[in-house]
Parts: C-alpha cells; structure tokens; sequence
C-alpha cells in the first residue's frame, strides 16, 4: 500500500467514525431537551413541584435574621 492509499483509508475511516460520533452527540442533545422540556412541564404541576424542589416550602416565608451573628475571623 502506498502512502496515498494509507492515507485515504485512514481519512475514510476517520470520516465514518466522525459521522457515528455526530449522530450520537445529536442524539444525545435532543434526548436532553426533550427530558429538560418534560421536567418543566412536571413542574407545573403543584403536587410534583411540593416533593421535586427544596424551596418550595420556602416560598412566601420571610428569612429570619440570626440575632447572634458569627464573629469576624482575622
């Protein structure tokens, strides 16, 4: 094999090993929106929303200020 023919084999090889790796990445990126879009839409709901997120009992509660605040460190 010449130089030029291991050449070519090695860019068509490349060029189809590229092409999987697109296909996949593109795969990939869809899946997550699509999952990101599905979640938003769960999260509309306000019984999912109670048990899926940390700050919703929060929500319209005032933050308490400590009294004793932490002594500055030097």
């Amino acid at each position: 094999m010449s130089k030029e023919q291991e050449s070519e084999s090695y860019e068509q090889l490349f060029i189809r090993f590229s092409v999987k790796v697109e296909k996949i990445i593109i795969r990939a990126v869809i899946f997550v929106v699509i999952l990101l879009v599905c979640v938003q839409a769960l999260l509309q709901n306000a019984y999912i929303r109670k048990h899926f997120t940390r700050v919703e009992p929060l929500e319209g509660q005032p933050y308490i200020v400590p009294e004793h605040p932490m002594k500055e460190r030097s």
